[in-house]
């Protein structure tokens, strides 16, 4: 079953010093690299900073554009993965060890048509 992993961004990336940064950016590499070579994730990408953000607002069939992210929250999505694994157990398990200090890694199901 595929699942996306929706990786925010954490207080370390803000707020950590160069070698912190360094150190916890390797980790990450090491992972993914180890993950995408066992083929169990299919697709990953970092996003650009949050600032970087332009949302386009539909209302009533009418479209806004607002040079901002879409969520005004502390949190913003960071990146993400597209897993294949087992079932919802093996994803969740997964997440749990995406090696970062601080963060949230949200886990959802795919839509396969």
């Amino acid at each position: 079953m595929k699942y996306v992993l929706l990786l925010t961004r954490g207080a370390w990336q803000e707020e950590g010093s160069d070698q912190e940064r360094g150190e916890v950016y390797g980790r990450i590499m090491e992972w993914f690299t180890k993950h995408r070579a066992d083929a169990t994730i299919v697709e990953a990408q970092q996003l650009r900073e949050p600032e970087t953000a332009t949302t386009v607002v539909v209302e009533e069939g009418r479209s806004t554009m607002i040079d901002r992210p879409l969520l005004e929250a502390k949190e913003a999505i960071g990146g993400y993965a597209v897993v294949e694994v087992p079932d919802l157990d093996a994803a969740l398990e997964l997440a749990a060890s995406f090696p970062v200090p601080d963060g949230k890694v949200e886990v959802r199901p795919l839509v396969e048509r």
